[in-house]
């Protein structure tokens, strides 16, 4: 064999050895980061906006593939650390609050425009997962008829979290 044979040789288990390398760095976790902005309403063309009106209320993402997108669909990988920032935009006085109930997650209750409150977890499972917001103390009983005094979801904010398996 001679020298050049074993240069290209080498540089050829090389650039093997790159590929494979690159192959099981694009499997690793990664941090999936998503910021979803309560306190709009859906207006016309599906679009925020924080003025009192129709109480079509929604979460909007804010950043990256999601932005502006009312109750986006946040898409991750098995095995990402899933961080949701919910921002409090409302500008009535609304409280705020995210949850996962299938994976018994919810954010503190946010109580003030300007607050944030993040959740994060790591997406152990495939599948499809319902995000929602929660109307809470007076602002439930406000909306429960039934005069139970329960915790409601908000019936316009809801969005899904799907994971994808490995």
């Amino acid at each position: 064999m001679s020298r050049i044979d074993s240069k290209v040789t080498i540089l050829g288990l090389v650039a093997v050895a790159l590929v494979i390398a690159g192959s099981a760095l694009a499997a690793e976790p990664q941090v999936e980061t998503f910021t979803l902005v309560s306190g709009a309403e859906v207006g016309p063309g599906s679009r925020a906006y924080f003025t009192p009106g129709n109480g079509n209320h929604g979460f909007f993402g804010q950043g990256g593939a999601i932005d502006g997108q009312p109750n986006p669909t946040l898409r991750v990988k098995q095995g990402d650390t899933v961080k949701i920032i919910l921002l409090d935009k409302d500008q009535r006085g609304h409280s705020a609050v995210l949850a996962i109930p299938d994976l018994g997650l919810s954010t503190p209750v946010l109580t003030r425009e300007g607050q944030s409150a993040t959740l994060s977890f790591v997406a152990n499972r495939p599948g499809r997962f319902k995000y929602t917001g929660k109307l809470t103390g007076k602002d439930a009983q406000a909306g429960d008829h039934a005069g139970l005094g329960r915790v409601e979801r908000h019936i316009n904010m809801v969005g899904q979290i799907v994971v994808d398996p490995k």
